[in-house]
C-alpha cells in the first residue's frame, strides 16, 4: 500500500495539488475498486475539485454530499454558522436560500434539533443533493427564492 499512497502523492503534487498527501487518502479511502480510483486520481489531476471526484465536503463536522455544478462549501463559511448559532433561538426557522448543497442550513439544524429547516435553490443538481443532506431535518423546495417557500 505504501507504493501506491507514494505513486498518488507523486501524481497529484505533479497536477499542483497542495495537500497531495490528504488527498491521496481521501482518493483511497473512496475508491472501491482500483479502476474507480484510476478514474478518480485523473478527474483530480485534469483539476476536478476533489469535493466533486469523492462525493462529498468536509463542513462543520458534517460530510456534505456535493456534485459537479454544486457549490462545494468553504471552511471559511463554517464561521457563519458559528455565528448564528449565538444568535439562534433553539426553535429557530431555518431559511436557507439558494443554499446549493444546504451545507449552512444543515449545520445549523444538526446543532439545533428543534429548529425547522426550509432549504431552497433553482438548480435541480443543487435540489439532488441538498435532499440527500437535509434528509428528515426539514423540507427542500426547488424554486427561486422565496417563491417556493410555503
Amino acid at each position: 500500500m505504501p507504493d501506491i499512497v507514494e505513486r498518488l502523492v507523486e501524481r497529484l503534487r505533479a497536477a499542483g495539488c497542495v495537500f497531495a498527501e490528504d488527498e491521496a487518502r481521501i482518493l483511497l479511502d473512496a475508491a472501491r475498486r482500483p479502476d474507480e480510483l484510476e478514474t478518480m486520481v485523473a478527474r483530480r489531476v485534469a483539476g476536478e475539485p476533489l469535493e466533486h471526484v469523492v462525493g462529498w465536503a468536509e463542513f462543520c463536522g458534517l460530510r456534505i454530499t456535493v456534485a459537479p455544478g454544486v457549490f462545494v462549501p468553504r471552511r471559511r463559511t463554517e464561521f457563519l454558522v458559528a455565528q448564528a448559532l449565538l444568535l439562534a433561538p433553539a426553535s429557530a426557522v431555518i431559511a436557507d436560500l439558494c443554499c446549493g448543497s444546504g451545507a449552512i442550513g444543515v449545520a445549523l439544524s444538526a446543532r439545533l434539533p428543534d429548529a425547522q429547516l426550509h432549504a431552497a435553490d433553482i438548480d435541480l443538481a443543487a435540489v439532488r443533493c441538498v435532499r440527500v443532506n437535509v434528509g428528515d431535518r426539514g423540507t427542500v423546495y426547488q424554486g427561486d427564492l422565496f417563491d417556493p417557500l410555503p
